[in-house]
């Protein structure tokens, strides 16, 4: 913004374009203030007659003052910029003023034409007051950003789990972690599976000071791949292994070569394929030892274990699917 007025007399305002700069009063009564003359330095102090104007902005308040009361006919045109920056016109007797600040601390003085020699002269004493300054703005709030959650995807029913948070704002929030399936304990970042199926994770980012106060992100645990390995007295594990006793590779179940497996319809069968004999003799179930077709039905491989849950009663057989008649039968019953 920006204001101009006249100045006529010790007192009168005409003219005045803006609001940013009053004339004060002073407190005993009366139009003029006695300010001590700021361009002399002598033993005794001597005061001037002055009109002030208080100059105020966003920025903070000056004081303006001019000499008037030596002058009868006195008047000038003060054009203030918005800025605490000033250019004094028409000019009528007299020689000088002076910036303070609110406080009356001297920042500088400007001598007029009368004396100056045709020209007004600005002077900045040593040791001089500042002008007032905005503060800096606050620094921006930090931001949470995109919260991003890492960690196993495919866990087995039981496992704990650990997880991770990263985000990509200059926050420091706090994080809590949730999973759809009410069943699974959470501690932390820490998660132990409890049953098969699919569920997600939320971790909530907080952060009181942040702009995006709170951010979330989820993970989404695969539900293919999340299978039980817990055991029931009702379930059947067997070790596979491969060995040649004399008539070529053959499948050994717990060490027993070509083993019949019996087991009852919903009854899970669980072969652990992990032994090193196994490499390049792929384990399947098939509905002949023909291998004429591959069973896919209640067969779920999880990690090196391949398990075998039979929805009907029937007869099947467990074979390798790069060579013939290494297998044995598989006998379901009702």
């Amino acid at each position: 913004m920006a204001d101009s007025l006249e100045l006529v007399g010790v007192k009168t305002v005409r003219k005045q374009t803006g609001t940013e700069m009053s004339l004060v009063r002073p407190l005993r009564g009366g139009d003029t203030h006695q300010v001590k003359e700021w361009w002399r330095n002598s033993v005794n102090t001597t005061y001037a007659t002055c009109t002030i104007f208080k100059v105020t902005t966003a920025e903070g308040i000056v004081k303006l003052a001019l000499p008037t009361g030596k002058f009868e006919g006195s008047d000038i045109k003060i054009i203030h910029d918005g800025n605490f920056n000033f250019t004094f016109v028409a000019i009528n007797e007299l020689d000088r003023a002076a910036l303070f600040t609110e406080n009356m601390e001297l920042i500088e003085h400007y001598i007029f034409p009368s004396i100056s020699g045709g020209k007004i002269v600005t002077v900045t004493p040593a040791g001089a007051a500042d002008r007032p300054s905005a503060p800096p703005p606050p620094p921006p709030a930090p931001t949470i950003g995109t919260v991003t959650l890492t960690g196993e995807q495919s866990p087995v029913d039981g496992a704990t789990e650990s997880y991770t948070v990263t985000k990509t704002g200059d926050a420091s929030p706090t994080y809590v972690l949730t999973s759809s399936d009410a069943n699974d304990t959470v501690s932390g970042l820490d998660v132990t599976y409890s049953g098969a199926g699919p569920r997600t994770l939320t971790v909530t980012a907080t952060d009181a000071a942040a702009s995006d106060n709170p951010a979330t992100g989820t993970l989404a645990i695969n539900a293919t791949v999340l299978f039980s390995t817990r055991v029931s007295n009702a379930d059947l594990s067997v070790a596979v292994t491969v060995a040649d006793t004399g008539n070529g590779n053959k499948y050994q179940i717990d060490g027993v070569e070509q083993d019949a497996i019996v087991a009852t319809a919903g009854q899970t069968i669980h072969f652990d394929l992990s032994d090193a004999s196994l490499s390049g003799h792929p384990f399947k179930i098939y509905t002949d030892s023909s291998k004429t077709t591959e069973v896919t039905v209640g067969v779920e491989q999880q990690g090196t274990d391949l398990l075998f849950t039979p929805p009907i009663a029937g007869s099947f057989s467990y074979q390798c699917a790069n060579h013939a008649a290494m297998g044995g039968d598989i006998t379901v019953n009702a």
